[in-house]
């Protein structure tokens, strides 16, 4: 009868890294993020807005070969069908400066409506996103959507002598004053193209104080602030407006000052400011108490921006920016004809998409891009080096072109920039870059294997009828046997095998 024994070892599996590029070793590589970015929230800014000091004629060729009239401001087309002109925007840090065309080219009169001659202040009404202005020359105030379209007029140009307004934003009338008079206007161009004549207004409860001449306007809180001044006098007086009737209750809110060349307000901060040639001065609002100076140093006139917590201040050439405590913080390089004074954006977040081909080979270098970046906005686009990780990668910021040197990865991003009403946006793309002529070497370690069999016990009857293990025969060699491996190599993962097999027969 033959007896049969049988021991199989431990099964082992081995997974590790044998296939090696020469000279180079790729890690596992980043989740590339999505090629189209998360769109930039919207966001609030303020800027200033002004009408530039050109020392060249406008340009523009809008205008036509032979306007019927061209300043360095602006121009009326031939025929006066047309007029144009421009306003520029800055950011309180001095960036973005930006110059925008207004565009009048509505009503019977339009010769009149953009401030082609120059403009001396320049008022907004937030609320509506309006830019307004009267004619420094030519009469008539009119007003601007703050992108520079849909211009209206609003005082008809039998209205010489305007050159200060003020608007509370959302309020429905526009006040101004033509020399010493004090006039209300709709806050909106109305129906008529020649604009609106407006409604004179009387100043009471200001006596024994007279005036002879208007400086500057402003409006906040149901009230008029004014600037104004006599041959013995220069005051600020407050008028509480009211819209029912003609006749508006004055105060002298400041007086005794040695000018008050302009005046702005802080409603946040409950304070009014001013400039007098040689100071920044300030008060409380409400009652005119508590007057100090700011600044000195050659200050024409000041404007105070709560929303950024500074001060604006100076003459028409590189202003001053300040801190609410009157230290300077910058200079803003521009030439200006107006005040500038404050106004608020909501800018849109642009989107931006990219989709190139990120697989590259260390030859390719330098590579163009398969595919540019596009933006949701009008913003140019801009490239840049996020991580170059180990491959010295460089891009060309306006084409996108890619250097590198060694494989690895390089994140590159995609920057659209602010413009207009629009917020900067940008999206990121991870190259791989790979050498297709790197050779492969496969390097097997010497492997040691210690083998421990223990006897198997099975049971076999006997003739007896009784149970007896079966054991392999005294003096047998038990450790012969084959020795088996196999290797897996599937996409650079490495998986050894190892089965050893004892097999013996006992007669």
């Amino acid at each position: 009868m033959n007896r049969f024994s049988r021991t199989i070892n431990n099964i082992v599996l081995v997974a590790g890294t044998i296939s090696v590029l020469t000279g180079a070793s790729i890690a596992a590589s980043p989740a590339a993020a999505s090629p189209t970015g998360t769109p930039t929230p919207s966001t609030q800014v303020t800027k200033l807005v002004f009408q530039p000091n050109s020392s060249t004629p406008f340009s523009d060729s809008i205008c036509g070969v032979t306007p019927a009239g061209r300043t360095n401001d602006g121009c009326r087309t031939a025929g006066n069908l047309a007029s144009y002109s421009q306003v520029s925007f800055i950011d309180l840090d001095g960036s973005n400066l930006t110059t925008m065309r207004v565009d009048c080219t509505s009503g019977s009169a339009t010769n009149w409506q953009a401030p082609w001659e120059g403009v001396d202040r320049i008022a907004v009404d937030q609320s509506r996103n309006r830019i307004l202005w009267e004619m420094s020359s030519e009469p008539g105030i009119s007003s601007v959507d703050s992108d520079g379209t849909d211009c209206g007029l609003i005082a008809n140009g039998g209205y010489y002598g305007a050159k200060r307004i003020a608007i509370e934003s959302g309020a429905n009338f526009i006040y101004s004053t033509q020399y010493t008079n004090l006039r209300r206007f709709p806050a909106i161009a109305g129906s008529s193209p020649t604009g609106e004549n407006g409604t004179n207004l009387t100043l009471t409860g200001l006596a024994p104080f007279t005036f002879t001449g208007v400086n500057d306007m402003a409006a906040a809180g149901g009230k008029l602030y004014m600037a104004v001044y006599s041959n013995t006098s220069k005051a600020i007086i407050e008028v509480t407006l009211d819209e029912t009737t003609t006749s508006q209750q004055a105060r002298v809110l400041i007086q005794g000052e040695t000018a008050v060349n302009n005046v702005q307000v802080d409603s946040v901060n409950n304070r009014i400011y001013w400039g007098t040639g040689s100071a920044v001065r300030r008060a409380v609002l409400s009652d005119g108490s508590g007057i100090t100076t700011v600044a000195t140093g050659q200050y024409s006139w000041a404007v105070p921006v709560p929303a950024e917590s500074k001060i604006v201040a100076g003459g028409y050439v590189n202003p001053k920016v300040m801190d609410m405590s009157g230290n300077i913080i910058g200079t803003l390089n521009i030439n200006t004809k107006s005040i500038p004074v404050p106004i608020s954006f909501t800018l849109t977040g642009q989107t931006v998409t990219w989709s190139p081909n990120t697989n590259l080979d260390l030859s390719d270098s330098p590579a163009t891009p398969s595919a540019l970046a596009a933006s949701s906005g009008p913003g140019a686009i801009q490239y840049s080096v996020l991580n170059a990780g180990t491959t010295g990668c460089t891009v060309i910021p306006s084409t996108g072109v890619l250097t590198f040197t060694t494989v690895g990865t390089c994140v590159v991003r995609a920057t659209t920039a602010a413009s207009g009403n629009y917020a900067s946006g940008n999206t990121d793309v991870l190259f791989v870059i790979t050498d297709r002529n790197a050779t492969t070497t496969t390097t097997t370690a010497a492997v040691t294997t210690t083998t421990t069999t223990a006897a198997a016990v099975t049971t076999t009857p006997t003739d007896s009828g009784v149970t007896q293990p079966l054991l392999p025969a005294t003096g047998q060699d038990t450790s012969s046997g084959s020795l088996v491996a196999f290797f897996l190599v599937v996409t650079g993962l490495a998986m050894l095998v190892l089965g050893v097999r004892r097999r013996s027969a006992v007669n």
